[in-house]
């Protein structure tokens, strides 16, 4: 862990690193130099006070019940992601997001941090890119969206919550059997490989 400190100090990205309760513990001078919030500022803070980021399309990322946060752990890799952040001054700052799980993190030490961000800034180039290949895309992805039946729709809506199949379907009033089946439809209409795919997925498309 102390390898990982030592690295993140010295890049010329800004990474910060969060605990369990994700709350900052890491605040490297990229971070510093990205944002204008001073690692002082920053530690011991909830990361979604600090980013209160926003994606492309504009819906809210970062809080309390953050999917990403949530569902995402070290057994559980996730792409890169844009997000749209707000520095100490207000400014706009679109950034692409890079997560390094960590499996060794030590409660007792400042080696406490489970997951390390990392932000890099998007250039315009790359941002009208990633809009213009967004704005492709968008229709044929709403389209998948529009696949689900009407209970799958409601079930995926409920995933973020973090409820377990058998709460679900003392919910709905339905067996935990029909509610694998319809998890694994969900997955397949929406060509995700699990919950947290399917989380990070219906978040982009303004499901939630």
């Amino acid at each position: 862990m102390a390898m990982l400190h030592e690295l993140f100090e010295h890049t010329t990205d800004a990474v910060f690193g969060i605990d369990e309760q994700r709350k900052v513990r890491f605040w490297n001078r990229g971070c510093e130099d990205l944002l204008g919030v001073s690692r002082q500022q920053a530690l011991g803070r909830p990361c979604a006070e600090l980013l209160c980021g926003e994606d492309l399309q504009g819906n809210t990322v970062c809080g309390a019940d953050c999917p990403i946060a949530k569902f995402f752990d070290h057994e559980v890799p996730n792409e890169d992601f844009d997000l749209v952040l707000k520095s100490a001054g207000g400014r706009p700052v679109v950034v692409n997001v890079g997560s390094y799980y960590t499996s060794d993190a030590n409660p007792e030490t400042r080696e406490n941090v489970v997951v390390f961000h990392s932000m890099r800034r998007l250039n315009c180039h790359k941002l009208i890119q990633r809009i213009s290949s967004s704005s492709c895309f968008e229709e044929q992805d709403t389209k998948k969206i529009h696949k689900l039946s009407k209970r799958e729709y409601e079930i995926l809506r409920l995933l973020p919550k973090g409820t377990v199949p058998k709460n679900i379907a003392e919910q709905l009033g339905i067996s935990s059997a029909t509610v694998r089946n319809h998890l694994k439809n969900i997955y397949t209409k929406l060509e995700v490989h699990n919950r947290a795919e399917a989380v990070t997925y219906a978040m982009h498309h303004g499901v939630f």
